[in-house]
């Protein structure tokens, strides 16, 4: 029998400027869509830093989808989602639907659904999606906000979605029993492997050298990312490696004015490339082409797509032990302490010394590729939700008061 979810999220494609989770949310509520079940997204109309996507309802590729407006684009951009109509949208929305499954933790999103969910009679899942610790910046507002609502709708969630077992830490950090929580991974794409690319191009439009060595980063330029980390990392590059650029590619969410000054401090500025947003499969699989290595340098992060998707076109990959695939893929590639620039620095000479050793032969490689597609199956992500919502609705009548 199809279930009928209702998926809350502050934002949703077209708005890819806000990284990683809209692309997660989009094939998540699609392939729920396609699998029969009846998919119901709620989201803003935030679309990235300059523009909306519109305030509407509407039907496409099998999903309705209410989008909300924010009373301010420039307070949404800095993640203070505010579409004043929905609370009184969203008691009729809940009634309509099974389950609901909501996105982020500290959202108003989650304000406006909490008065109708804490009446139990309809069970919801609640995916922090790396946002669980309140030490990521705004510790002060994010512990009021836990004290006043956050607590209370971590309580009363009939499942917390983890995406690897670091998330399913964080969790029991908050007091949350191991009952309670389930592990779901994100699937991959592995279409970026054969997508079309032209790394030579790629490189040639933004200035780079072909022959240079390069030094990628793929996502939002955001303090959580350690941007910052990776600059000052790459300033300690020995001389032999004077040559080399580094490559920042994704859209700017409060960085770059700040990087860019640090670079031109550092008199390196004219060795740091910034793309700005990256749109579409082949120009991603061209950036990561384009890059010897990929560094995610982050202070925390979940499951970075960018990282498995290095993985798939085959180019080596640092990240922080504060990352949730550390663990997981450390076989695979180089982990270094977060925010640590000289241990980063290392690393990252250490990769570009030895890229063939980094990236292995083309056999092993493919048979790397096989088995990481295997390990994040998008179906298998997809029956484990479902399974997931199914236990939800059962044991609701019994939760319910």
């Amino acid at each position: 029998m199809p279930l009928r979810i209702l998926y809350v999220i502050p934002y949703f494609a077209p708005a890819w400027a806000y990284g990683g989770s809209v692309r997660a949310g989009v094939e998540i509520t699609r392939r729920l869509a396609a699998a029969g079940h009846i998919v119901t997204v709620v989201t803003t109309d935030a679309r990235d830093a300059s523009s909306r996507a519109g305030a509407e309802v509407e039907r496409v590729d099998g999903l309705t989808v209410h989008r909300f407006r924010n009373i301010s684009n420039e307070l949404a951009w800095r993640r203070a989602f505010l579409p004043v109509e929905l609370p009184g949208a969203f008691a009729r929305l809940v009634r309509l639907h099974d389950v609901v499954h909501l996105h982020d933790v500290r959202t108003t999103l989650n304000a406006a659904a909490w008065p109708t969910l804490r009446r139990g009679r309809v069970p919801y899942v609640l995916s922090a999606r790396g946002g669980m610790p309140a030490e990521l910046g705004r510790t002060a507002a994010k512990r009021v906000w836990d004290a006043l609502l956050g607590r209370r709708l971590v309580d009363g969630a009939a499942r917390l979605h983890a995406q690897t077992e670091l998330e399913r830490a964080h969790y029991r950090a908050f007091g949350v029993a191991d009952a309670r929580i389930v592990v779901i991974p994100n699937g991959i794409d592995a279409a970026i492997a054969d997508a079309p690319a032209d790394p030579v191009a790629f490189r040639s439009r933004h200035g780079i050298d072909a022959d240079r060595p390069v030094v990628g980063f793929l996502g939002r330029l955001h303090p959580v990312k350690g941007p910052d980390v990776l600059l000052e990392a790459f300033a300690r590059l020995p001389a032999s490696l004077a040559g080399a650029s580094l490559l920042f590619a994704g859209p700017d969410d409060g960085c770059r004015d700040a990087l860019s000054a640090r670079a031109a401090a550092l008199g390196i500025a004219d060795r740091v490339v910034f793309t700005g947003q990256l749109d579409g499969l082949g120009e991603r699989a061209s950036a990561l082409r384009a890059a010897d290595v990929i560094v995610l340098p982050s202070r925390s992060e979940n499951q970075p797509a960018s990282l498995l998707e290095a993985l798939l076109v085959g180019t080596p990959s640092i990240v922080t032990d504060a990352c949730g695939l550390a663990a997981e893929l450390g076989d695979r590639v180089r982990v270094v302490p977060s925010e640590d620039p000289d241990r980063l620095a290392a690393g990252i000479g250490a990769a570009l010394a030895d890229r063939a050793s980094l990236a292995g032969d083309e056999t092993s490689n493919a048979d790397a590729r096989r088995s990481l597609v295997e390990r994040f199956r998008w179906d298998r992500s997809i029956a484990a939700l479902v399974e997931t919502y199914r236990t939800c609705v059962s044991e609701a009548p019994r939760c319910a008061s």
